[in-house]
């Protein structure tokens, strides 16, 4: 009887180990992958214990799916293929120290967390291939970024305790690097005669950032006039219509503001930064002028227009000390100057609507 008790006591403690032997035979650490669509990255970030500042290349998200705490670690290594077909494997690799993850618990690691002098993941081991770092500096570009192809990074979740895999996951980031995106018309400073004009660049980027904009009086340098609202800015395909790197100003539509004659409008197109650390392309700002008679003309104005500025300024004025005048004004009349210069009522209006009310100090209505 007694044997008897002990077998069964053996066979039960054996039964009730089975399920987490399974568990971990069955995945027990789900690793889910991301990288940055980036279409610049910097050599010296493939070297993720010693870089000190590089941005986010990957996010490894590792979910415990058993009912005990498991240890596990995890390695990273990367393989790079340019543009030309050129490989170069294992540049780089990266085995973190044994850590816990909770029953249930889900961590997210990025290689920010495996650099620095005071890491928050704990490195067990780290390799920076010099012979193929050499050979891939020697095809980057002057500025220490990396040549154009596939960064590919492969993670793996290992067992803490015998290094057996877990599970495994693989991202690339593909590298462009776009260098250059150049203005070609309407040529800088040029007279126009529509107000719809055919906007034209070079960039070898897939898609770029129109940005255009009117000059006020006040405004004396280019980056005056992009330092205020823009008349349009839109996210254009370089494959667009009617051919590409071009665009036609629209009639209207969605944040679209209608060119006029006798304005003046700058414009530049960029690429948005998409690095791992630094800062995106852009053009020259160029400017073009629209040929007409609406320069200069008086401020009088009739119908619409004057009674659009006249209620411009009454919005203005409304909610400060002189919010009282407001019923004085009956409509504007006479010709307005700002700097010497002379201004039409849709200058006035774009004036009154970019005043700081706080600023105003004196009113005078004639």
């Amino acid at each position: 009887m007694r044997l008897f008790g002990r077998l069964l006591m053996a066979l039960s403690l054996f039964v009730i180990s089975l399920p987490a032997r399974a568990q971990v035979g069955q995945q027990a650490v789900t690793l889910t992958l991301t990288v940055p669509q980036y279409n610049q990255i910097y050599v010296a970030d493939l070297d993720v214990q010693h870089v000190k500042n590089a941005g986010v290349l990957f996010s490894a998200t590792l979910h415990s799916n058993v009912l005990a705490p498991v240890s596990v670690k995890l390695r990273m290594t990367v393989n790079v293929i340019l543009a030309d077909g050129t490989a170069y494997e294992d540049i780089a690799d990266a085995t973190t120290n044994p850590f816990t993850l909770a029953p249930g618990q889900t961590k997210v690691i990025t290689n920010v967390d495996f650099s620095g002098d005071n890491p928050s993941i704990s490195i067990e081991s780290s390799n920076y291939n010099s012979d193929q770092v050499d050979k891939l500096k020697s095809v980057a570009l002057a500025t220490g970024k990396a040549p154009a192809g596939e960064y590919q990074f492969h993670l793996e979740c290992l067992n803490g305790a015998d290094n057996s895999p877990i599970s495994e996951a693989t991202q690339s980031i593909y590298v462009t690097n776009p260098s250059r995106v150049e203005l070609v018309l309407p040529t800088n400073q040029e007279s126009i005669t529509t107000l719809f004009p055919h906007l034209q660049w070079s960039s070898n980027v897939d898609t770029v950032v129109l940005s255009v904009y009117e000059k006020l009086p006040s405004q004396q340098s280019p980056e005056d006039v992009v330092s205020g609202v823009p008349f349009l800015r839109m996210t254009v395909p370089n494959s667009t219509s009617p051919s590409p790197g071009s665009f036609n100003y629209p009639p209207s539509g969605p944040g679209v503001r209608p060119l006029q004659a006798g304005r003046t409008y700058y414009w530049y197109v960029e690429v948005p930064s998409s690095s791992s650390r630094g800062s995106g392309i852009r053009s020259d700002i160029w400017n073009f002028s629209i040929e007409g008679t609406g320069s200069g003309s008086s401020s009088s104005g009739e119908g619409g227009s004057n009674a659009a500025a006249t209620t411009t300024l009454k919005d203005l004025l409304s909610g400060t000390p002189f919010g009282n005048l407001s019923s004085q004004i009956q409509s504007l009349t006479g010709v307005a100057t700002y700097d010497g210069s002379t201004l039409d009522i849709q200058q006035v209006m774009e004036l009154l609507r970019t005043m700081d009310k706080s600023k105003i100090t004196n009113v005078t209505v004639q």
